[in-house]
Formats: C-alpha cells, structure tokens, sequence
C-alpha cells in the first residue's frame, strides 16, 4: 500500500528531499530505510527463508536504490531532469514528493516494466506533456505552484495534450472535489493510499487503449 505523506507524516516533503552532492539520500530519509532494513535483516535471520520478510527486504532495498538513483539527477530550474530530453516515456507522474513518485516508480517498473518521467510541479509537468506525449499522466493535486486542476484545464485545452488520460491519485478523498475533476477531464481518481491491485488495473485499462492494434 503507497502511503500518503499528508495523511501519516512519514514521508520527507520534498524540500527535505533536496540531496547534497555526494550524499543523494538525505541523512533522515537513509536512517528511516536502512532501519526497515535491518529489522527485516534480524527477522530474516529468525524465520529463515520465509518469503513475505524476503518481499520486504528486497522493497526496501529497491526503494532505497531507487530514490538514490532520482535524487542523484541534476534538475534545472522549472524542476524538469535536465536528461529528460532525451528519455523515452511511458506515463508522466506530476508528483512533487520525491518518495511517493520514487514508489510508484518502482511499482509499474517491477509490475508493468513502464518508464516514469517525473515533473515536480504543475508548469514542469505540462510542457513535458507536450514534449513527451505519454501515454498516461499521474497526477497529484497539491503542487508548489498550481493546482492540480489547472494542469487538467490547460492539458484539456492544447491540441497536443487533450487526448492524453490522466489519473488523479490524491489524498483529497472529497466526493465533490472527486466528481469536479471527473467532469475536467480526469479519465480515474485514486484516493491516498491506495491498494496496488486497484491501481494497476486502473493503469493497465489505459495502456491497453493506448497499445498499437495490431492489423490482421
């Protein structure tokens, strides 16, 4: 289950996220995971090859490699990786929290062998839209600059963006606010935290409309 940084308080907010050179995982972030780590480590050593403490130590220390890895890329100035001209692109997740999106990321990688691109807030996340063209964009609501119902607005009125799905996924679990962004454009809204089941079948819906069909 992907837990939802507003609604638990263990999640590092993004400013807190900003590695030192040489240091790409935060001190606090390292000492959060490498205890996980080595509490799976002592119950591994008691229970032996049981396969759920397998699962979660081999989570841990993917998701440990993983954030290292994101926080590691240099970032110019609209919060856009400076290399991101050059990936290709499966679904956008316009996420500004660097462990929820290093999650996810980690989730449709091992799951669904997609590619992410990260834009860490709204502007960032539109013009790499429009660059990119996705197949599918994740979106969260609550970003530094605008709100995530804009972005909608403005992907909704480019030519180039329109056809683009976008999945909500927010911690706002309001009905009005649900039905508001629905009517925007939203293909799906996802409430924080979400089951892993329900989320791939909401991701693998639209990568299925958006593969190729093949001609008899």
């Amino acid at each position: 289950m992907i837990t939802d940084s507003e609604s638990h308080g263990h999640q590092v907010n993004a400013a807190k996220l900003k590695a030192a050179p040489g240091d790409h995982l935060p001190q606090e972030l390292r000492a959060q995971l490498d205890a996980i780590i080595g509490f799976a480590e002592r119950l591994e050593m008691k229970s032996g090859a049981d396969e759920n403490v397998q699962q979660i130590l081999s989570a841990a220390r993917g998701l440990r490699d993983v954030i290292s890895r994101e926080l590691g890329k240099p970032q110019d100035g609209d919060g856009t990786p400076e290399s991101a001209a050059n990936e290709r692109c499966d679904v956008l997740h316009i996420e500004d929290d660097s462990l929820s999106f290093a999650a996810v990321k980690l989730l449709l990688g091992n799951k669904r062998k997609l590619t992410l691109l990260r834009a860490d807030n709204g502007r960032a996340g539109i013009a790499l839209a429009k660059t990119h063209h996705p197949k599918l964009i994740l979106l969260d609501l609550t970003l530094p600059d605008i709100h995530g119902s804009e972005v909608i607005e403005q992907l909704q009125k480019s030519p180039a963006t329109a056809h683009i799905p976008i999945v909500v996924v927010s911690g706002d679990a309001t009905p009005s606010q649900i039905e508001r962004l629905l009517v925007l454009g939203a293909r799906n809204y996802l409430t924080k935290p979400f089951e892993v089941e329900p989320f791939l079948a909401v991701v693998d819906d639209v990568m299925q409309e958006s593969a190729p069909i093949s001609k008899v």
